[in-house]
């Protein structure tokens, strides 16, 4: 797998695990088999009302399925489409910020370019650092990956040398509370298999701290509990405060 640091605005080192080739490939036939089947099936709809209009508002249907796609899904699921999804990559900024519509609008639009050009396009993802098309580099998004590179063994508590990092600085606001909380959605997660706690608690600490990650869900809360006890694990907020951040489990 191919890797960059990225340095955001905070001054935050991500180490981000960049979309492969095979990935990009197979989330790019996903999605067409799907754009594929609402044709047919509209098609088909169409074929059954045997009527101008509706064959006009079919038609319509399909060029908007077509050409808005990607643009649409990526907008409204964070930088994915289905086949994005199924493969678990995203669209993300190269800057760590949040994506806008304004980036995805204009990695969208230059979509002809790439389109024309295919055989650069290709050439630009696979020989470039950040594998990115025209697109990319015009809107300053990459691919990257989402998949989860941690086992459950290593979220509890590590042992963190003198020479350790932290990412998030952020994580000694967390209350002792909140880290035990934490820890229980490991646990849960670990039991039954509910990765939607992990999702939730990711986004309730991420909301809280105000931070912004590449990370997957649950290597970006392994790395605030890590965080979190290097830098002194210790009170920094009222206790009425630890109200701020529960999860139901």
């Amino acid at each position: 797998m191919s890797q960059i640091n990225i340095v955001t605005a905070q001054n935050v080192v991500l180490k981000i695990e960049l979309a492969n080739i095979g990935d990009r490939f197979l989330a790019s036939i996903i999605d067409f088999l799907i754009k594929f089947g609402i044709t047919m099936i509209a098609g088909a709809i169409a074929g059954e009302f045997n009527d101008t209009f509706v064959s006009f508002l079919v038609g319509v249907l399909m060029v908007i399925t077509w050409i808005f796609y990607s643009l649409v899904f990526e907008q409204f699921m964070d930088g994915q489409t289905p086949g994005k999804r199924s493969r678990k990559i995203k669209v993300a900024r190269l800057d760590g910020a949040p994506l806008t519509f304004g980036s995805l609008l204009l990695r969208w639009t230059l979509r002809i370019a790439d389109f024309y050009a295919a055989c650069i396009g290709l050439w630009m993802i696979v020989g470039t650092e950040k594998h990115q098309r025209l697109g990319d580099m015009a809107a300053g998004t990459i691919l990257v990956s989402t998949r989860q590179r941690v086992t459950l063994d290593d979220t509890f508590y590590n042992e963190t040398g003198a020479g350790y990092v932290p990412t998030y600085r952020e994580a000694e606001r967390l209350t002792s509370r909140e880290a035990e909380i934490i820890q229980e959605v490991f646990m849960e997660y670990r039991q039954n298999d509910k990765y939607e706690l992990v999702t939730l608690a990711a986004n309730k600490v991420k909301e809280l701290l105000q931070v912004h990650t590449y990370k997957d869900d649950l290597t970006f809360l392994k790395t605030v509990l890590m965080d979190y006890n290097h830098l002194g694990a210790h009170e920094t907020r009222p206790s009425e405060g630890a109200g701020e951040f529960s999860v139901s489990i």
